[in-house]
């Protein structure tokens, strides 16, 4: 249980002082238009609890006389309750006159006087006018078996909802109020988040309705009554009304964990049918499911799982009896095992759907079954899904409810299924996609060493887009982005846009090269076609991941991890483009045991530094390296970083190793300092690291630590992935500019994008990309690197070939006005830093 402190009680008892006087003015409502209009079962029902409450809560919070009071008419309510009979005229005038004593002490305490809604003492002797004569006889009581059945149970009505409603007191939302009221709901106008807050915490309700004008009061409202179900208090619905409709709001009321988001234009009319259908939902039949298992121990697991989720779950122990049970069940879903005695799960499910009543019922394998050919054979035989043994209750309740959930929502729209293309892009919608991503799964497993295989393609940056577009601005460019994509696929593959910026393509014929070929022309396309952004042309940067469907899969959902990892691989490559190969039984025991060594290397100082000169095209004394990381492991082999970094993202030791670098650099900046030699060092780092918190802090005292200067360090981020998010580069520069540390782009080339950045923060160097000092460069390309060359200098940055192996490749760098030339031209990474810079010249 949760403790509450001195201050927190004191906290809620304000509070519930603050708003007690409403609750009884309310209360007061009701027993007037009950007494006008009649008492119902379900009315006075909740009107005993409200009261008991209230009663409860006063007695804690130390107010005698209001508690005294209150349980009074909690014990006149009661007994009509536990009676099953309705109030008199006279015992009306006896709860009214008990509601003006409990106004009329609340009104002379102290601390209510400034919040009570009845602030004036009452007159004297003003209760009395509804008691009447003491004396007289009471009339008999009227009997309520007709509203409550013979059974006594009160039906559902809309005097048993209350509703807080949280708004600004717009001509909307007090229509909607009215209306609400009409209908029969007790609705209370709330005018701040804060007293919503407080509110909640002694008096839940059944809705709390967020209006427009709130909206940014949704987040806290949403958490007070996460609080408020914690401490006890029935399930409360939330609703909002978002001010427009866009992804922001939707994802706003997601987080917030709303049940429902009312978009504009909004008309109080439907409003109300909206809030009346949340409030009194259709009942839905409950959820029956088959369990064909013959081991009892985990049928009645599965049973009692289900069951208490609120399903209707049978299980049948006897496979050869299955289908009369489906006969006599008629199942929302099949959960099947698949190793059973004389028939197996794969051979039930074959008959099961030669049965035209349950072509269409879904079938889950429910099995610690690892073979993925048993695994094929099963899904091939018409099984829909495959959950492995052991399975959280959890996880096996969501399985079932979301699979009924989609069934029975497509049979309620009469099986009309959408058209298989999205209107807006005129790309596949998903469900046809991943249809087709089973079927070649299928067709896979008849034919396993076909060709094949899936693109999953994403636009690079999408989170720093947003930021500086705008949702809707973004959504207009991914649009854009998927009809160019449906453009340059035509009839040929299903492609479908399956989450904000990705896309999936399914190319079920083509072999490696083709898909090869596939990839790098979407790429390009998106990369080149100037697409329509706040006003502006841009062009986007894409990563894709390509995976064979040869290698065996167990389901689309394990294909598509593969291809999204794929894709993630691809970003640090320089073509973008990365094709899954899956490792052999030895190179996963490798990869473990690489992950192993990386950890030893961080706490025990296992790797190394190589270094490679970074030459002046001019000639000079400055010496400057590139610091290269390797990684030895126990057979003495080095391995590079481009092995060694996509191992350390996947075991989150990226910015760790980082680190370990730094320090590194800056031991040997000391060590050469001390023997009289002064160099610069560049050392490659993450954005994961940049963006980690306080590390142009740590860097500044490891400097003064080492007692290096700042300038004698360069700070080295991928252009690609620096776009990722430019203010977390942005934000670092600025930290460490006083500092006198230097920034340096890498692999860079002539885009809006890179322009951009390039303006925004204060470099010290860039480095080109490859295509601009490969061999025979095309003329058009020498055009562009001037372009480069001669902005970056206006901004005093120096530029450096990277990479560079051969003379002609060095000449043209040096007539486009290139600074430095680093590669093995000049000399290749080694151990030592003995490079005669005074002897370099081009």
């Amino acid at each position: 249980m949760n403790k509450t402190t001195s201050s927190q009680q004191d906290e809620y008892r304000q509070a519930f002082l603050r708003h007690l006087p409403k609750r009884i003015e309310a209360i007061e409502g009701r027993i007037q238009r009950y007494r006008t209009e009649g008492w119902d079962a379900p009315g006075l029902s909740l009107l005993n609890d409200d009261v008991q409450r209230l009663a409860g809560a006063s007695g804690r919070y130390d107010l005698v006389e209001p508690s005294q009071h209150l349980l009074s008419l909690e014990n006149l309510l009661g007994e009509h309750v536990a009676r099953k009979t309705l109030p008199s005229r006279q015992q009306n005038d006896r709860m009214l006159a008990l509601i003006a004593m409990i106004t009329a002490s609340l009104a002379v305490r102290p601390d209510a006087n400034r919040h009570a809604t009845h602030s004036e003492p009452a007159p004297d002797r003003y209760w009395q006018r509804w008691v009447g004569d003491a004396t007289a006889p009471a009339a008999a009581a009227a009997p309520i078996a007709s509203a409550a059945g013979e059974s006594g149970k009160a039906p559902v009505s809309a005097s048993s909802q209350r509703i807080y409603h949280l708004n600004d007191g717009n001509p909307l939302a007090f229509e909607l109020g009215q209306r609400l009221e009409t209908a029969g709901y007790q609705v209370e106008p709330i005018d701040t988040a804060a007293e919503l807050t407080e509110l909640l915490m002694s008096l839940s309700p059944q809705m709390v309705l967020v209006d427009a004008s709130h909206m940014a009061d949704l987040a806290a409202v949403g958490e007070a009554r996460r609080a408020a179900q914690l401490q006890g208090h029935n399930r409360i619905k939330l609703v909002a009304m978002a001010t427009q409709d866009n992804l922001q709001a939707r994802l706003d009321a997601r987080r917030a964990g709303a049940d429902a988001l009312l978009l504009p234009p909004f008309n109080a009319t439907a409003a109300l049918q909206q809030l009346q259908e949340l409030l009194a939902p259709a009942t839905e039949d409950s959820i029956r499911v088959l369990i064909v298992e013959d081991d009892r121990s985990q049928a009645l697991f599965a049973q009692s799982v289900l069951t208490n989720a609120g399903m209707q779950a049978v299980v049948e122990q006897d496979p050869m009896r299955v289908l009369d049970a489906l006969e006599s069940l008629h199942p929302d879903l099949v959960l099947m095992d698949l190793h059973m005695p004389q028939v197996n799960g794969v051979e039930l499910t074959a008959l099961i759907r030669e049965h035209p009543a349950f072509v269409q019922t879904p079938i889950v394998f429910l099995s610690g079954e690892s073979d993925l050919e048993l695994r094929y054979e099963a899904i091939d035989a018409g099984g829909d899904d495959f959950l492995s043994k052991p399975i959280r209750p959890k996880h096996l309740i969501a399985a079932v409810q979301n699979r009924v959930r989609r069934v029975r929502t497509l049979a309620q729209q009469g099986g009309a299924a959408l058209g298989e293309r999205d209107e807006a892009t005129g790309l596949h919608r998903r469900a046809y996609v991943l249809d087709r991503v089973n079927d070649a799964l299928g067709a896979t497993f008849d034919e396993p060493h076909g060709g094949g295989g899936v693109l999953f393609l994403e636009i690079d940056g999408v989170a720093a887009l947003r930021d500086r577009l705008g949702l809707a601005a973004l959504e207009q460019l991914l649009v854009a982005a998927g009809r160019k994509l449906a453009d340059e696929i035509g009839e040929y593959h299903a492609a479908a846009r399956i989450n904000d910026g990705a896309f999936l393509v399914v190319a079920a014929e083509l072999d490696d090269a083709a898909l090869d070929a596939l990839a790098l022309r979407l790429r390009n396309q998106l990369m080149q076609h100037p697409f329509a952004a706040g006003g502006k042309a841009m062009r986007l940067r894409a990563s894709v991941g390509i995976c064979p469907l040869r290698y065996g899969f167990g389901d689309a959902s394990s294909l598509l991890n593969t291809a999204e990892r794929a894709c993630r691989e691809a970003r640090i490559t320089d073509r973008g483009i990365h094709r899954h190969e899956p490792p052999k039984s030895a190179e996963i025991d490798q990869e473990s045991a690489l992950i192993e060594l990386l950890r030893e290397a961080i706490t025990r100082h296992g790797f190394e530094l190589i270094y490679q000169p970074i030459v002046a095209v001019q000639g000079g004394q400055d010496a400057q390296y590139q610091t290269l990381l390797r990684l030895r492991d126990s057979n003495g082999r080095l391995h590079s970083a481009g092995e060694i970094l996509p191992l350390a993202e996947r075991a989150e030791l990226t910015a760790d190793i980082d680190r370990w670098v730094l320090d590194r650099a800056l031991t040997v900046l000391q060590q050469q300092r001390e023997n009289g030699r002064t160099l610069r060092l560049f050392v490659p780092q993450s954005m994961t690291t940049f963006a980690t918190i306080e590390q142009a802090e740590w860097l500044r005292t490891e400097l003064a630590t080492h007692g290096v200067s700042g300038s004698a360090l360069v700070l080295e981020s991928r252009l690609d992935d620096s776009l990722l998010n430019p203010p977390v580069l942005q934000s670092f520069a600025r930290d460490v500019r006083d500092d006198g540390v230097l920034l340096c782009l890498g692999q860079y080339e002539h885009t809006v994008e890179a322009d951009r950045l390039l303006d925004s923060i204060p470099l010290g160097f860039i480095k080109l990309a490859p295509k601009y000092v490969a061999a025979n460069v095309p003329q058009s390309l020498r055009d562009e690197l001037r372009v480069v060359i001669d902005r970056a200098h206006r901004l005093e940055v120096q530029v450096i070939g990277h990479r560079v192996e051969d003379a002609q490749s060095a000449a043209t760098l040096w007539m486009s006005g290139i600074d430095y030339i680093q590669g093995n031209l000049v000399q290749g990474a080694a151990d030592a830093l003995d490079f005669d810079f005074n002897a370099a010249v081009l």
